[in-house]
Parts: structure tokens; sequence; C-alpha cells
């Protein structure tokens, strides 16, 4: 979702013009390829997100010009391959665009809609200023479904320990044997559900089951910890931030909400919906491939499925599973699988269809949000197409080991245990425990900030020593069983490694080297072919690039 509203803000400053390089040329496109075309708006906004995304570090002078302007055309320029090559008319990109539609207008009737009167109020501001300077340490039971979360919290208001319960609940050995343990918390580090739940409970107190993006959790608060003194000059200068937060995170509640409610009350008709699981089951291979017969002769005005006055047909079910992809439906697992794809797939045809009743489908700038977002579909399948005419042979792969052997060189690898403290005074306390004899894994158990180092003792398994950027080095340096000093990573995180072992680095041979080879030297050819492929694109169409008045353009940042 974030992605597509990052494009669709983008769009608001963006002019698409729908000229024919036969015609007139704007004065304000820049460059254009048959109906694609790039204002100067459209250039200013593509180049202040790559100047922000690289950090500042660039200036506006004709070469950078140049390229950003380029990098955005040259997408434009294998669409345009892409439509020469026909690939806008497959049944694939038939089924890509209805897919793009469908999220497209469905994420614009939420926040256009459901999601208009979302506000942020003081109150919330000054409760959040609070949440973000407390810390929470709570336990919970897990379930990947509603009625078993409903049949564990029923067995506690029976009399079950909690404790006990876990047991059952989990096989990861600390989940197991502590109660559930999730460890400490704050403030934007686990599921919105599970943090706006467990911000209302008080020490001892037990929720009921509250819906999470992975399941269910039954949460216990065992501990609060907030900041004991808290300052106006604080809360101004952190406001902005917390407010932005807020908003996203009421957002995403009410959404929630609003897909909890769609499918806590749509009723199925269960005899067609067996009929219907009987059918997928037995036309698997064509249902798994939308067999386009198969799809058809399923289609009917059966009712499946009912919401308020909104029903779900078959007619319906078979229209949406053809723009589904193949991903999701890969993924069904079973007839409670089967079940909830069905409630998805009538979501988003309920959605579709009130989208279409507020007339969000004739607003301009969401169609060129559809269309921009097919254009990089149809640019990504000319990629694809020309990496498939790539082929190296034997002796291509040797030639190029032995000319870039520096390459295929595996470094050292590590594996650590670490103990995160929020101090430095804590860190080096702890520093002095461990040189007294104490127990990394005990203190891990016992003072770290990261809830994951709590399954794992702490423990990070082998990986490549380049993964710890500038302190590699001093890494490296450790001996079997010793321990690292204290490292800083950022403000409020400071980290003790141990070395539980280290495997030495070296080249790799041409057989373990061959899959790297053959990506390195397929990549290098993949770029000249496709700048090759550019080049006579452009030419093939007239393409015009403007450089007098891409020259012109003064960047205001």
């Amino acid at each position: 979702m974030r992605d597509h509203l990052i494009l669709l803000s983008g769009l608001l400053f963006l002019f698409m013009g729908a000229l024919s390089c036969k015609e007139k040329v704007d004065e304000n496109v820049l460059a254009q390829i048959n109906d694609y075309s790039i204002t100067k708006i459209h250039f200013e906004n593509a180049f202040k997100e790559y100047y922000y995304r690289t950090g500042r570090a660039i200036s506006a002078n004709p070469s950078t010009k140049l390229s950003v302007l380029n990098a955005k055309f040259d997408n434009y320029v294998l669409a345009t391959y892409a439509e020469d090559r026909g690939f806008d008319r497959t049944e694939e990109a038939f089924q890509k665009r209805g897919e793009i539609e469908r999220r497209v207008l469905n994420e614009e009737y939420l926040n256009q809609v459901i999601l208009k009167d979302v506000q942020v109020s003081n109150s919330e501001l000054n409760e959040y200023f609070i949440r973000f300077n407390t810390t929470l340490r709570a336990s919970h039971l897990f379930a990947h479904d509603h009625e078993s979360a409903d049949q564990l919290y029923k067995r506690l208001q029976n009399g079950e320990k909690f404790e006990e319960l876990a047991k059952e609940v989990f096989q990861t050995p600390y989940l197991a044997n502590n109660g559930g343990d999730v460890g400490r918390f704050t403030t934007d580090e686990m599921d919105i559900a599970f943090e706006e739940a467990a911000f209302g409970l008080k020490i001892n107190e037990i929720s009921k089951p509250v819906p999470t993006a992975q399941g269910y959790s039954i949460i216990k608060l065992t501990n609060r910890f907030t900041k004991p003194i808290l300052t106006k000059n604080e809360f101004a200068i952190k406001k902005a931030e917390i407010a932005s937060y807020v908003y996203k995170k009421k957002k995403e509640l009410a959404t929630r909400e609003h897909l909890y409610n769609f499918r806590d009350n749509l009723e199925f008709n269960s005899e067609v919906f067996e009929a219907l699981w009987a059918r997928m089951n037995e036309n698997y291979s064509a249902a798994i491939s939308k067999d386009p017969e198969f799809l058809s002769n399923l289609a009917s005005d059966n009712t499946l499925a009912v919401f308020n006055d909104f029903e779900f047909t078959l007619d319906d079910f078979a229209v949406e599973y053809r723009f589904t992809p193949l991903a999701q439906i890969n993924a069904i697992e079973g007839k409670q699988g089967f079940e909830n794809f069905v409630i998805g797939t009538a979501l988003r045809a309920y959605l579709y269809k009130n989208a279409k009743d507020a007339g969000i489908d004739d607003q301009e700038i969401v169609n060129e949000s559809i269309q921009e977002t097919f254009n990089t579909y149809l640019a990504q399948s000319a990629v694809k197409d020309l990496r498939s005419s790539i082929s190296n042979s034997d002796q291509e792969l040797r030639t190029a080991y032995q000319n870039n052997s520096e390459r295929f060189y595996k470094p050292i690898e590590v594996n650590l245990s670490r103990i995160v403290v929020d101090t430095e005074e804590k860190a080096n306390f702890l520093i002095s425990e461990l040189k007294s004899g104490a127990d990394f894994k005990a203190l891990v158990e016992k003072h770290t900030i990261i809830n994951e180092d709590l399954l794992t003792n702490g423990e990070l398994g082998f990986e490549s020593i380049k993964n710890y950027g500038s302190y590699a080095p001093k890494i490296s340096e450790l001996k079997v069983g010793e321990i690292s000093e204290v490292i800083n990573y950022q403000t409020g995180q400071y980290t003790i490694y141990k070395m539980n072992g280290k495997i030495e680095g070296r080249y790799l041979t041409f057989d373990e080297a061959k899959e790297s080879v053959d990506a390195f030297l397929s990549n290098k050819k993949l770029k000249d072919l496709k700048d090759k492929t550019i080049k006579d694109v452009k030419e093939k169409h007239n393409a015009l690039i403007d450089i007098e008045k891409l020259n012109e353009v003064t960047i205001q940042i």
C-alpha cells in the first residue's frame, strides 16, 4: 500500500501527455516516445525524489539531470518495446491490468471514503508521547484462528494457568518455558493491534483474544515502566513525528476493523460453497492454471455469499479469481484456507463495486496511477524477455571466473551471540559481569532489549563478516570464546558480542562459484542488451529528448 500511496501522491504533480510524436510537442515536455511523455514538473519531482533518496549527495548539474531523466524515460522506452512485442495484449497482461486496477481503486476507496474522517487529537498526541517513553513486558498465548483462541480463553476463565497453557501452545523452548514471554517493547515495535491491547492492560491483567496480522493473541501484561521525567521541550521536538505515526496507526486500525467486520458478517451459502470446493478439487490443474474453459463453466448467478445488500455470486468469484495473482492461489491450503481465500475475493469485489459506485474510477489522477503502474509492469516484461535470450557457454563462464576471481571470494563467516541494552552504563556493567564469569545466556535472558534474541539465547548463527559493517575488522579479530568491547550502533542500543565460531575466508572453486559466475555474466550481458535495445527503440519511434529544455529546468530544493 505504501508504494502505491507514494506513486499516487507523486502523480499529483505530474502530467503524462497523451501526445503523438506526429503532433506538436508541448513546450513543457522534456522527453517523449509515442504516447508517453515526461513534463518539466514530472522531471522536477523525479529529481527531488532521487536527491533525497541518495542522501542529498548530488547536484543539479547538466550531467546529473540527464542521468535522472534517462532513468525515468528508459522505463517508457522499455514499455514501448513490450508493446511492439505484443506483451500488452496477452492474457497475462490483461490479468495484471485487472489486478492493478482493483488494487488501486480499492485502496483509494478506503482512503477517500472509509478513512476520510481519521484525525489525531491533542489528547492522543499526549497519550502517545507517554507511550513512546514507556516500556512494557508481556506474555501471550497464540492461536491461528478465532475458534482456537476462544477455546484457550475459556480454559483460562475456568482456572487453567497461563504458564501451563503456554507449554501446550508453543514449541519454541523459550516461549514454552517462560509463559509465552515476548520480552520488552514500546510503541511501534509490535503488531499494532497487539500493542494497542497491551497498552490498555493493567499489570497481570489478561486480554480477550486479539486479532493480529499473524493470527490471534491472548495477552498478559507482566511489567510497565514509564520514564519518570517528561518535559514539554521533548514533546515539542517529537510532536510532528508522533502525529505522523498516530495518524498512520489509526488508519491501519480502522482498515482492519472494516475488513474484520466484513469477514465476520459475510454469510456463506454453504451448499454453493461446498459444491465450489468440490469442483476446485476435482479440477485442480485447470483451477491452478486459470483455464478459461474451467472458469467459464464455473460462473453462474448462484449466490456464494452475502454481506448486507451485497451479493457475491459465482460469476463474481470467477472474475475475481481470474485477476488473482498465482502466488495467492498457490498459497491456499485445505478447505479452511480456501474459505479464507473466498472471503478475500469477496471483499475485493465488494470494495471494487463501492469504488466504482463512488466514481473513483473516473478520477484522472487514479487512472494515471493505474497506467503508470501498468507501464512499470510492461517495462519489467521487456527486461524479462531480454534476459530470456541470454545464455552462457561453459567456456564463457570459465573465462569470466578467471578474469574476475576477486568477485568469487567467500569472506570470513562468524557465529556470534549478543546482548543488547539501552544504556552504555548497563553495557559496561555487563562487561564486568562477564569478566567475572557470569553466564552469557543468562545475561541475554535477563537484560536484552531485542525480543527475538530471547528465542535463541542471543545466538545469531553463521553469517558473513560483511554484515557487521565498519565494525567487521574488530569483530573478525575476536577468538572463539572472546567477548567484544561495547559497540554503540545507534542511540539507545549498546551491543556486546561473544564469538562462538569462525570460518576463515577463501576463494571459491569454479564449481562452487558457477551459479554466481553465471549471474554475474548474465547481468553484464543484460546491461549491454538493454542499452542497445533502448537505443534501437528510441530510433525506431523517433523518441525526443530535449536537452536544451532540460538544461533550462531549475530545481528548487
